[in-house]
């Protein structure tokens, strides 16, 4: 499957199967409204004459609002309460939708897919606690790969640049699921065991060791897998590097800025959380420890060297304990795999 991007004079239409999604800006609210509702027009002239039937009860939109936005600018800006409509009948309106299978909100925070993605992961981690015992050993990381990681990593390039505070609750949820999948299970079942007045006397009151759970960062080391931030590095050094080799999609090459005294350095815009910054960060900060002088450079060599480095950074520092240092690209050294 494919989406296809179509600009007419109005607004931005994407195609994926059955589903249509078009984008409209303006300078003022009433503007933006005035155009949608000459869009959606043609839109239905479009459907009735080719016959074709719109379903009301899956149409919505969304109004994206700068950050300066306020409630008293939208009022002084258009009085009336404003709509979209199809022949006479409104289009509801919501604070987030799918759009490709992420959660667009209308701050544009990502805090509705993370907490989406975070269900996700934990129903894949029970799932996984439900039937480990019944896998052979070498499978579940295959299977790690298919139910879990699968849905962690969807689209991270996209929304892996928000702030640790918001995806910090899928970083727990990927060590539990390290830890239930590849950690001591007998271990921590013994410490349920022996009833409390069995114990010795001394080992009654549970102290800090009894609460205290299993490391993960062994696990992590002992099975190649990477944590959430060299994921979200790793995907997008590796889709910024097929976007400059193969310039596709045209709407993402067209808004790198490549330098014209070096062909594969990009020029980072004003810092903020868009894509287009962060991904033109990370690709100056790894292309040059690649030595990438151009981008006739297969693809293959270059993902695994990139994924064996990150793996030999991540644990480079303390044995047991997660450090920034495991996550910090500057600190890395890549060895070229021919």
């Amino acid at each position: 499957k494919q989406w296809y991007q179509r600009r007419v004079a109005v607004g931005t239409f994407f195609f994926f199967a059955d589903d249509t999604n078009i984008f409209i800006a303006g300078d003022s609210v009433k503007e933006v409204y005035a155009k949608g509702n000459e869009l959606l027009r043609s839109v239905q002239e479009y459907m009735y004459v080719n016959k074709l039937h719109i379903n009301m009860t899956k149409c919505c939109y969304i109004h994206f609002k700068p950050k300066a936005f306020t409630k008293h600018r939208a009022d002084s800006d258009f009085e009336e309460d404003p709509k979209l409509f199809i022949g006479d009948s409104p289009i509801k309106s919501t604070s987030q939708t799918k759009f490709l299978g992420v959660t667009i909100d209308e701050n544009l925070s990502w805090e509705a897919h993370i907490s989406a993605t975070r269900r996700k992961l934990n129903y894949a981690t029970a799932t996984l606690n439900r039937i480990r015992d019944s896998l052979p050993v070498h499978l579940r990381k295959d299977l790690y790969h298919t139910l879990f990681e699968s849905h962690l990593t969807y689209c991270i390039s996209v929304w892996g640049g928000a702030p640790a505070s918001k995806i910090g609750c899928l970083w727990l949820a990927q060590k539990q699921c390290i830890r239930v999948l590849f950690g001591d299970k007998e271990a921590y079942l013994n410490k349920f065991m022996t009833a409390v007045s069995c114990r010795p006397y001394q080992s009654q009151l549970l102290g800090l060791e009894f609460y205290t759970q299993e490391h993960t960062k062994p696990l992590f080391k002992k099975h190649s897998i990477m944590g959430l931030n060299n994921l979200y590095v790793y995907h997008t050094f590796m889709e910024i590097f097929k976007v400059l080799k193969f310039h596709s999609p045209i709407s993402i090459h067209s808004q790198l800025s490549i330098s014209a005294r070096k062909p594969t350095m990009l020029i980072t815009p004003t810092p903020s959380d868009h894509f287009i910054y962060r991904s033109s960060v990370i690709w100056n900060t790894i292309s040059s420890k690649l030595k990438i002088t151009d981008f006739s450079a297969k693809i293959n060599p270059i993902k695994n060297s990139l994924k064996k480095s990150l793996l030999q950074m991540q644990h480079s520092e303390n044995v047991c304990t997660w450090t920034s240092a495991d996550f910090d690209t500057s600190k890395l050294i890549i060895n070229i795999s021919k």
